[in-house]
């Protein structure tokens, strides 16, 4: 687009085909110089891409070599109509001069005619160039000497520009270093294949423990490997304890109990075979004969807060087995979770049919009903008494009440569903992600009626995607991304864009806070902490590293506007009024006349 002054004195410098000096690497066209100041002035007359210009002060007149010339008489037409007044006005500008009226409706539809051609001119101004372009080309000779380098940006292939617009949007906003902060590295003599956080007591207090004591942590990492071991760390990433879960065939699938009242976890086997297992933690306290051992030794003594000062310890508590089907083959379980509705506690198990079986606390089979769908249950998320289940790219809730599933379809949304989980500060709000790596948002109410909230700029991340929810923010893993050059990439995406317009001032702040490139993840674990920093673990894609993350990112969270403040002194000051004279009232005050005789 170029400007109404400065467009003349551009198409004054436009190179002709009557120039002595040659571009180097371009050729004058026959007619390209017009199309290109065409299309730079699609209402400058064709005798200005010849290389003269008419000169301002002249309007109206010809210049030498170009008098007669039909280019000449248009635009010497054109600017002698521009100068001519409109219909119904007086030449001068008179005062009370007659002004054409048309009402509103008929003065947009007229503004709309006039834009509309315009579009057509300039369409059929490009698609001439375009054209002259390919031309020029194949023949040799390009317009207008147009450079080579401008030429090959012109008919070069480039990305969508609907794509490109939001770039900035999908960019990190801060360096990953100022909110993850690394503070363990655990290597494994064993290849551990899955990983989990065990949620224990939290106090909810930020001050310090008791003199003697030792603070007790708020998780534990659960990593098991596929022989049946299981090893429990605390966030330091030190060894608390390990133990073999007593499968006879190879471990499959472990679950943890989400709540603090009871420490359990549950491990199945390809054969459907469940077990039990109660974990007790409790702080590791020196016994009395050791203390006068301590005492009485003449060697050089040790602190005995050195090492570990948590006492874990692991019971098998119970074993039970998912039903055989109907042919009395044995039920291949594929996904399995604890979860709990109106203070019972179940163990939800999915199956390779797209089946639910669900157990109580004590292994008792409590119903069996289908997803319908009868592919298998691919993955379970449970948050509080929220249940999210995915098989084969449809998804929906466990109805532990009614003892049914639930698939939720969400109008407009057409993708296939990798990733679904619930937002952990409103449970109508569910996560998910597709197989094309959008990142969406979901509004469930009452688990049945859904309707799109809010979707993440595009390739905010890259397929396939695992989501977890933290306060105020959602982070994204991909695993393994080809985009990133088979690294793994962890990004913490801000959640404060959803519900809300684009010109809306909550989303200036940027869609991505930090993103992080690493190595190949296999899995990986995500804990909330309260008044501390939340907890992420990665687990390296051969299963032999295991790294402690600590999130440091608090939300803003603005103070709600007191409505009542303006009133509250004067409220106040009624108030005390109001109760000292009752108060008068009430002890007949100092005008009573019995009090009066008392006193005479």
């Amino acid at each position: 687009h170029t400007s109404g002054t400065a467009l003349p004195a551009l198409l004054r410098t436009a190179p002709t085909c009557d120039d002595a000096v040659a571009i180097e690497g371009s050729v004058c066209g026959a007619g390209g110089a017009a199309v290109v100041a065409r299309v730079l002035a699609p209402d400058a007359s064709e005798a200005v891409a010849s290389g003269e210009a008419a000169d301002p002060a002249q309007e109206g007149s010809c210049p030498a070599g170009l008098a007669g010339s039909a280019a000449c008489l248009a635009a010497a037409e054109h600017a002698s109509a521009a100068k001519r007044p409109r219909d119904g006005a007086v030449p001068g500008g008179e005062v009370g001069a007659s002004i054409p009226r048309a009402t509103i409706i008929a003065q947009e539809l007229e503004e709309l005619r006039g834009l509309s051609q315009l579009y057509r001119e300039r369409i059929s101004l490009l698609e001439e160039l375009q054209a002259t372009l390919a031309d020029g080309v194949a023949s040799g000779a390009l317009p207008g000497r147009l450079p080579l380098a401008h030429v090959r940006l012109l008919q070069e292939p480039l990305p969508q520009l609907s794509d490109l617009a939001g770039v900035e949007e999908i960019q990190a906003a801060a360096a990953v270093s100022d909110y993850l902060v690394s503070k363990a590295v655990v290597r494994q003599e064993e290849e551990i294949a899955a990983i989990a956080f065990l949620p224990l007591r939290n106090t909810r207090t930020a001050s310090a423990a008791p003199s003697g004591q030792v603070a007790m942590p708020t998780t534990l990492l659960v990593a098991s490997q596929l022989d049946g071991t299981l090893r429990l760390f605390t966030p330091s990433g030190e060894l608390a304890t390990t133990f073999v879960a007593g499968h006879d065939t190879p471990l499959a699938h472990v679950a943890v109990s989400p709540l603090h009242d009871e420490y359990v976890i549950a491990t199945s086997d390809v054969g459907g075979i469940i077990r039990v297992h109660k974990v007790s933690v409790k702080q590791r306290r020196i016994s009395k004969e050791d203390r006068q051992a301590r005492k009485s030794s003449v060697v050089d003594k040790l602190s005995q807060h050195l090492g570990s000062q948590v006492n874990v310890t692991v019971q098998f508590n119970r074993r039970f087995r998912v039903p055989n089907g109907t042919e009395g083959v044995p039920i291949n379980v594929t996904a399995i979770a604890m979860a709990s509705q109106q203070g019972t506690k179940y163990f939800v198990v999915g199956d390779v049919d797209g089946n639910f079986t669900i157990f109580t606390r004590n292994g008792t089979m409590h119903a069996r009903f289908t997803s319908g769908n009868p592919h298998p249950i691919e993955s379970l998320s449970v948050h509080l008494g929220s249940v999210v289940f995915i098989s084969r790219g449809s998804w929906g809730f466990v109805d532990l009440e009614k003892m049914e599933a639930r698939r939720v379809v969400c109008p407009r949304f057409e993708g296939t569903v990798l990733t679904a989980m619930v937002d952990s500060q409103q449970q109508a709000r569910v996560l998910v992600s597709d197989n094309a790596g959008d990142i969406w948002v979901f509004n469930t109410q009452n688990k049945r009626q859904c309707k799109i909230e809010h979707r993440f700029p595009r390739n905010t991340a890259w397929a396939p995607v695992d989501l977890a929810s933290i306060r105020g923010f959602a982070l994204a893993l991909t695993p393994r991304s080809s985009a990133a050059g088979g690294r793994s990439v962890l990004s913490a995406l801000n959640m404060s864009h959803v519900g809300k317009k684009r010109d809306d001032l909550a989303r200036a702040v940027p869609t991505v806070v930090w993103r992080r490139h690493g190595p190949p993840v296999r899995d990986w674990a995500v804990h909330k902490r309260y008044l501390q920093g939340d907890l992420v673990v990665l687990l390296s894609e051969d299963g032999l590293e295991i790294e402690f993350f600590e999130v440091l990112m608090q939300v803003y969270i603005q103070p709600q506007d007191d409505n009542f403040g303006n009133f509250k002194l004067p409220v106040f000051a009624v108030a005390t009024v109001l109760v000292l004279g009752y108060q008068y009232v009430k002890g007949k005050g100092a005008f009573d006349p019995e009090l009066s005789e008392g006193m005479s």
